[in-house]
This record gives C-alpha cells, structure tokens and sequence, in this order.
C-alpha cells in the first residue's frame, strides 16, 4: 500500500515537472519571439500615445482669463497632427513592390536604418534563444519600414492618444470648480481691500473735518473767554470810576455790561 503511495507521488511530482517545465518553456519562448516586437512596436506605441495625449490635454488647458477646459482647440489640433502625419511617411515616397519569377514579393528599403535596426534586433533575440524555431527565424528578415512606423502613429493617433487624453482629463471638472473658486477668492480678497482702503480713506477724511472743527470750537471758546474776561475789565473800570456820575437814589438796575450775553 504504501509503496502505491509512493509511486502516486512520484508521479505527481514528475507531471508537475513536466507542467512547470513546460509552462517555463512557453513564457521563454514568448518572450523571446515578443521581445523585438516590443521594442519596436508596443514601446513606440506607448511612448507616443503619452506625448500625444499629454498634447491634447494641454491644448484644451483654461489659458489667461478662462475658466472652462477649451476642447474646441482639439476640432483644429487634430487635423494639423492627421496632416503633419501623412506629409511626413508619403512625401517624396519611393515605395515599390517587386513580384520575382517564383511569385514572391519584396520592395524597395525606405528607411534603411530603421529597417537594420529592427532585424538585427529579430537575430539578436532569436539567435540566442533556445529554440530552433525562433534560430531559423533569425535567418530571415522581416520588414520594418516607413509604412510601419506609419500604421504605428495612426495607431497611437486614432486609439492611444484618445485613450490617455480620457485618462488624463478625467478630473476636468474638479480642476475647473478649483480654479472658480480661486478666481472667486481673488476677486473677494481684492474687492475687501478696495474697500479697506476706501473706509480708511474715508476715516481720515472725517478726521480731517472734525480736527478742523475741533479747532474752530476751540478757537471760539478762546475768545469767548478773552472778551468774558475784557467784559470783567470794563464792568470793573466803570463801577469804580470817580468820573462816573452816580444819581442820588441808587435804583438797583442791570446795566448793559450785566447782560447775559457778556
């Protein structure tokens, strides 16, 4: 019984190896027969689809004096791009295909370098690769031309860069109530200053006036006192003047010095 248990587990063991092994085998060979592609393809992609997109949502940005994301300016920038696109990978194009005697097909190298570049990518991976399969492929190149790198811009112009430029202005609206309420922050704050300093202007204006008036009342109140006082002189000097003719019967009478008034 217990050597049934054992040779259970041993084969257990030796399909988990042969899964494993395979399973290893198939992301090696994956990655080997993928890694060219990524690098040419995918990699470009993406790093266009960024650019491109960070393009768009900075185009569309609120400039001086807006408040609202501008996505009209996207009705002209693409064009330009679509057009800037086509000048570039068909202007002054040499491209031609050849037909053989055998039926096979080939054309004309536009971009020579980038075509190297590829291929001897492809048999440095492969070449070194484990597989068979993927040395044979070594031996033989593939083309990597202008009319690639051309589908890999459409692609990031029609599905990339769309795609980031969604990623990116997913928070349009909290940027734009954001930049409101600052605006409306400033406009408050310069407007309570206007206002601080109309009402200081207007304390030292009030000032101004009752530091005037101030010192008419006092100046009044000066010569009230100085012809009180002159009014004391003069009530003074005529009671006790000897040229003063007094009657015979002293009749208690106010005399003009002796109004209220003085």
């Amino acid at each position: 019984m217990s050597s049934n248990n054992q040779s259970e587990h041993m084969e257990n063991f030796v399909l988990f190896l042969v899964v494993g092994g395979l399973a290893v085998s198939g992301i090696l060979y994956g990655l080997f027969l993928f890694w060219p592609y990524f690098v040419f393809y995918v990699l470009p992609f993406a790093l266009g689809s960024v650019v491109v997109g960070f393009l768009f949502w900075f185009s569309v940005m609120p400039g001086d004096g807006e408040l609202r994301f501008q996505y009209k300016r996207l009705a002209f920038l693409y064009p330009v791009l679509i057009g800037i696109t086509v000048l570039v990978f068909n202007m002054d194009s040499g491209r031609k295909i050849f037909i053989n005697e055998s039926g096979q097909q080939s054309q004309t190298i536009e971009w020579p370098k980038a075509y190297k570049a590829f291929n001897e990518s492809r048999r440095g991976s492969y070449g070194g690769s484990f597989f068979e399969s993927l040395r044979k492929k070594a031996r033989v190149e593939e083309m990597y031309d202008r009319e690639q790198i051309e589908m890999i811009c459409w692609w990031v112009l029609f599905l990339g860069a769309p795609l980031m430029f969604f990623y990116l202005s997913r928070k349009d609206e909290d940027i734009e109530e954001a930049e409101i309420l600052r605006r409306v922050d400033v406009k408050v704050r310069d407007r309570q200053e206007i206002l601080d300093r109309k009402a200081e202007g207007m304390e030292a204006m009030i000032q101004s006036k009752i530091s005037g008036l101030s010192e008419m009342v006092s100046r009044l109140r000066s010569e009230k006192e100085a012809l009180v006082a002159e009014n004391k002189v003069l009530k003074a000097t005529v009671e006790f003047s000897t040229e003063m003719v007094r009657p015979s019967v002293s009749v208690k009478t106010g005399g003009i010095l002796d109004r209220d008034i003085l």
